[in-house]
């Protein structure tokens, strides 16, 4: 699955929250605030958590991998990017952040302000709207829903830690140690963007018993952790 049909799954299922909030009767403006947030925070990043479910997929199936699975792991990549724009979302808006992708952030926009915060729980709330949707069905349901609510708590926790450490206009080294930054870069990054696209790959396909799942958290989140210093030490040569 290349990265345009990858996004043509994102058409999709936008289309079917947008389908669902419109039956219930959502006034017309808050319809077009809804599509407009979608679309603003979700599609425009890199998409390597997205796309890492379907290439793990691949991976793992081999020659026999199917069409309706690549499309049922697209679904997945697509609830991780959704989980990427919440956190982001409310990222920027703890953060002050000006920019985001090459464009103000969601907050910054005229009129949004601290509506975001409503926003990004909208954008967590459509990851569970999806996942009931289209598996529901499936014997590992469950098992979704609780490896997405488990990487969110990590990341929030990693999320607090960092806004402790390092709080907006309150610069004090005292607060830093390389033990919270170690903290920091595996939970509020490695879980949510490296483990979790192979763990909801391993549990779509049957792969996720104990010991697998535990083997792909020894291996990647050590990796997340590398990536997050990179970024630091990248912003602080900026």
């Amino acid at each position: 699955m290349n990265r345009d049909k990858f996004i043509s799954v994102f058409d999709t299922l936008a289309q079917d929250i947008l389908l669902e909030i419109k039956e219930i009767g959502l006034p017309t403006e808050a319809y077009e605030w809804v599509k407009k947030s979608l679309y603003y925070s979700v599609p425009g990043g890199k998409l390597n958590r997205g796309l890492s479910v379907v290439d793990t997929v691949k991976i793992i199936r081999g020659d026999k991998v199917t069409e309706e699975e690549l499309f049922k792991a697209a679904i997945l990549g697509w609830c991780t990017e959704l989980l990427q724009a919440f956190f982001l979302v409310s990222d920027d808006l703890m953060d002050s952040s000006i920019t985001r992708r090459g464009q103000p952030c969601w907050y910054r926009l005229e009129g949004v302000g601290t509506i975001a915060v409503n926003d990004a729980f909208m954008l967590e709330g459509a990851i569970y709207r999806i996942l009931k949707k289209h598996f529901k069905g499936h014997t590992y349901y469950g098992d979704l829903v609780d490896i997405f609510l488990e990487t969110s708590w990590k990341t929030e926790i990693g999320q607090l830690v960092d806004l402790l450490t390092a709080p907006e206009h309150n610069v004090d080294f005292s607060r830093f140690s390389l033990e919270k930054q170690m903290f920091i870069s595996k939970y509020k990054t490695a879980y949510y963007s490296f483990h979790l696209p192979v763990a909801l790959a391993l549990i779509m396909t049957g792969t996720s018993d104990e010991t697998s799942l535990k083997k792909s958290e020894d291996i990647l989140v050590p990796i997340g952790e590398y990536f997050q210093i990179q970024v630091y030490h990248f912003s602080s040569c900026l």
